[in-house]
């Protein structure tokens, strides 16, 4: 029985919400930290704490989401796997009211259970 070549739809999924999941990491950051300096007891500095700290995450999920999507013929599982923790990434970033971060954290938690669900296939 012949086996069928692994798809590359989570490929051009994770590329595109890694592109999109870059400028999206910044404007988390842009975000949380203009709502966390409308709060009447914070100070800059822990408003711009709050805008690093949503901006790194952000950044770390569209990197891992990009690497993902490079490497996951190699070991579909494993990088499916990583690609939905970098969906759960982009989509934290959606508490800083950043509805921009929904588009790639979506295409990451659909790319990686693609990559996921696919069985007995094998790397072209």
């Amino acid at each position: 029985m012949e086996q069928k070549p692994i798809s590359s739809a989570p490929m051009i999924l994770g590329i595109i919400g890694g592109v999109i999941g870059l400028p999206s990491a910044v404007c988390s950051g842009a975000c949380a930290a203009g709502i966390s300096s409308m709060a009447s007891n914070t100070t800059k500095e822990e408003a711009a704490s709050t805008g690093n700290t949503f901006m790194w995450i952000g950044l770390i999920g569209a990197i891992l989401g990009f690497i993902a999507a490079f490497l996951y013929k190699r070991k579909p599982g494993t990088w499916g796997l990583m690609m939905l923790i970098a969906g759960l990434l982009s989509l934290i970033n959606l508490v800083s009211l950043n509805m921009m971060a929904l588009i790639p954290g979506t295409l990451f938690i659909i790319g990686g259970a693609i990559a996921l669900s696919q069985k007995n296939r094998v790397a072209v």
